[in-house]
């Protein structure tokens, strides 16, 4: 992908990204006192939506190898880029667990509820903070003029 390419799909895919991790975050923000069996189907719901995207969202990053061209561009940020990959292994796993919570998760189970919100309320905050290093990533490879020798 190019580098124009990149910068625009990214965009895309972040904007879609928030778009679904505020409807989650919605619903994750209240945990029920009532009505916990809706409220769970709600949650797996919209946390399967966002799973799912983010499952194929990292795999189109790291379809032709992930960020490549700021490697590229700027070899030095190699170590950068090698982390924010490492770091989708992580996410998945982290939503691995969080499927597969709520799949187990009943009404009476209050305290799991409450558990699996803060769990869902933190994968969200890491999702958000690997997303804007990738950003920044990118406006750093491609931005910023690092000057040349005379």
């Amino acid at each position: 992908m190019k580098t124009k390419e990149l910068a625009h799909w990214m965009r895309q895919e972040h904007e879609k990204v928030h778009t679904l991790s505020e409807k989650l975050q919605e619903k994750a923000a209240i945990c029920p006192r009532t009505n916990q069996g809706r409220w769970i189907q709600d949650v797996r719901q919209a946390f399967d939506h966002l799973r799912a995207h983010l499952i194929k969202h990292m795999a189109l990053e790291e379809q032709d190898g992930y960020m490549l061209c700021v490697v590229e561009q700027r070899p030095a940020l190699s170590r950068e880029v090698e982390r924010l990959a490492s770091e989708h292994a992580a996410l998945a796993h982290l939503m691995d667990e969080i499927h597969r919570e709520l799949g187990d998760l009943r009404p009476e189970d209050h305290l799991l509820i409450l558990d699996c919100c803060r769990r869902i309320q933190n994968l969200l905050q890491y999702v958000e903070r690997h997303e804007r290093d990738e950003n920044l990533l990118v406006l750093t490879a491609f931005t910023n003029d690092i000057g040349t020798k005379d």
